[in-house]
């Protein structure tokens, strides 16, 4: 018996010239796109998930996945032929692709990253010891014994500031590599970009060294900042009623604008933190995965507790 012609999924259906929607968006177009909301028109949504993953993606992994968007080498129709796929799954619904649960899975235990993981762990423990050691060290001290424990916990916080740092670089490094992983695989199957990745734990998921680092550095910064400001306005009012030891008036100025610098740079951090959520944010929504709810029996690596890939 003849079988009927197949025909590629809704989302893979592209015209044979591809829509050319003008240039390439200059930075304030692409941020507007970028923040679009979550909630907006199906066709606005997509155009808005094709932006942030163009952009989000190498050069190497466009040039994989263009030729399924018939894009060639070139940008803006590449950002229309990604929203035309994101655009038909988000309204008409993801089709069923033999495989792809299975291979999600075994592409997101692959790209673990465990090694990072440990060591980034190990820094995280070093510097909770060092936090642990800088309060001992500070409830053994009388009033008289500060001066000759300095060394020690100047030794024990810088032991403490490099472990966090140490180990918020090692977290980045780990989470962009799984992403990029991902990624990978996405890029390697037409029209899985349009449809998002199954995966249990999301793209851009930030790893606990970052978050501690991101939430304490703004904070320490601040208390430092009102806490030299304090200290400087205490030692003005003490030079300025006695009269003596002018020269403190220079280290009370000094105080205070070391606490409007550490304050300059809360805020500055701060703000950079916030943009930088909202970036997590949308990258994240680009590539959620719009296919059914994921069911645990399915996302099982192949090989792994004697199970095989379903058919």
């Amino acid at each position: 018996m003849r079988q009927p012609p197949t025909t590629p999924p809704r989302h893979l259906q592209h015209s044979a010239s591809s829509h050319r929607g003008g240039l390439l968006p200059g930075r304030a177009a692409s941020r507007l796109r970028a923040l679009a909301r979550s909630d907006a028109l199906p066709r606005e949504r997509a155009l808005a998930d094709a932006t942030v993953l163009t952009a989000w993606l190498t050069a190497a992994q466009r040039d994989r996945y263009a030729p399924g968007l018939r894009a060639g080498d070139d940008l803006d129709a590449f950002v229309q032929g990604l929203a035309a796929e994101r655009r038909v799954v988000i309204e008409e619904g993801a089709e069923v692709v033999e495989d792809e649960i299975v291979s999600a899975a075994d592409a997101e235990h692959a790209a673990r990253q465990v090694p990072l993981r440990i060591l980034e762990g190990l820094l995280l423990v070093l510097a909770a010891a060092g936090v642990l050691a800088l309060v001992w060290l500070g409830m053994g001290l009388g009033g008289e014994g500060w001066a000759g424990a300095t060394r020690p916990l100047l030794a024990w916080a810088a032991v403490t500031v490099a472990a966090l740092l140490l180990a918020a670089l090692v977290g980045t490094v780990a989470t962009r590599r799984r992403d990029r992983a991902l990624l990978d695989w996405a890029c390697a199957r037409p029209g899985q970009l349009g449809r998002g990745i199954p995966v249990r734990r999301p793209l851009q998921r930030l790893s606990p060294a970052p978050t501690i680092l991101a939430v304490l550095g703004p904070t320490l910064l601040i208390g430092a900042a009102l806490l030299a400001v304090v200290i400087g306005a205490a030692i003005l009012l003490v030079t300025l009623l006695s009269r003596e030891n002018p020269g403190l008036v220079e280290v009370a100025l000094g105080c205070f604008g070391g606490g409007v610098a550490a304050f300059i740079v809360a805020m500055a951090l701060s703000s950079l933190r916030t943009r930088r959520l909202e970036l997590l944010v949308r990258r994240a929504a680009a590539v959620e995965w719009l296919g059914k709810a994921l069911d645990p029996a399915q996302v099982t690596p192949a090989g792994r507790d004697g199970e095989s890939p379903a058919p």
